[in-house]
């Protein structure tokens, strides 16, 4: 069973997985080898087949408006977990303390057997969570139990113009437990430089208090796609009128 957002796509025949990417090639003076910037395409993309076998007309147009440009959660069921999700290591956690000063934690937050780290450690205290892609659930493996006041989350639409937003829920407690913070990614939400780190969909977290600071052992993040590429080729004259097949492209869309 594959979803996408909250549409069952109906008998799915086959659903493959590629990563492609994209590079820009530069011949520089005194270099063996060319200089390369990869500029796109480095995440998964996946091919999903299948027919509509019934309730034609219904079923198709719900297909058809899967290429809306939304980002949505696309669940293959590959079980991570234990939920369905297909989880990636974080690309950035910074925390940022006023004096000021930043911490770079992402090869902690990287790796499931590093060493902890502190999460907010003062109520001025930012904790930034950055990723080339959209992400709508961050799960926090939490070493130390924190205990916090009020949580304020923060996402960005770029140019430095940050805008609150509340989780649809928080399986952490406030840090007080390993869980899963569940977002639904803005419309407006785009890529920002936070700390000389360009290209990120940025999430940030603050606190109103801290009684005891949490530490945290990794951080992951679930991803949502883009349906970029639609064929559904119901206009093909088909053996069935009861089989009619269709093809949906999946993406991570870098900055839509």
């Amino acid at each position: 069973m594959v979803k996408f957002g909250t549409l069952t796509l109906p008998h799915v025949l086959t659903a493959n997985e590629e990563t492609s990417e994209v590079m820009n090639e530069k011949c520089l003076p005194g270099r063996s080898l060319p200089y390369r910037l990869y500029t796109a395409g480095l995440g998964k993309r996946f091919m999903v087949t299948g027919e509509v076998r019934s309730d034609i007309e219904l079923t198709r147009d719900k297909i058809i408006r899967l290429a809306d440009g939304v980002a949505r959660v696309l669940d293959l069921e590959l079980d991570s977990l234990a939920t369905g999700e297909e989880w990636s290591a974080l690309e950035e956690a910074l925390r940022y303390q006023s004096t000021p000063t930043w911490t770079d934690d992402t090869s902690e937050a990287e790796s499931a057997a590093g060493t902890p780290f502190t999460l907010l450690d003062a109520s001025t205290d930012y904790f930034y969570f950055g990723h080339r892609e959209k992400f709508n659930k961050l799960y926090l493996d939490v070493a130390t139990v924190g205990s916090y006041g009020a949580r304020t989350w923060e996402y960005s639409e770029g140019g430095s113009v940050w805008t609150e937003i509340v989780p649809d829920s928080d399986g952490t407690n406030g840090f007080a437990q390993d869980g899963t913070v569940v977002i639904t990614p803005p419309s407006d939400w785009k890529q920002d430089t936070v700390n000389s780190i360009t290209n990120k969909f940025w999430l940030r977290v603050k606190v109103a208090s801290v009684t005891t600071a949490a530490t945290v052992n990794q951080i992951k993040v679930n991803l949502v796609y883009n349906c970029l590429l639609l064929s559904p080729r119901f206009r093909r004259g088909v053996e069935s009128p009861l089989k009619i097949p269709y093809e949906l492209t999946f993406a991570q869309q870098e900055n839509p």
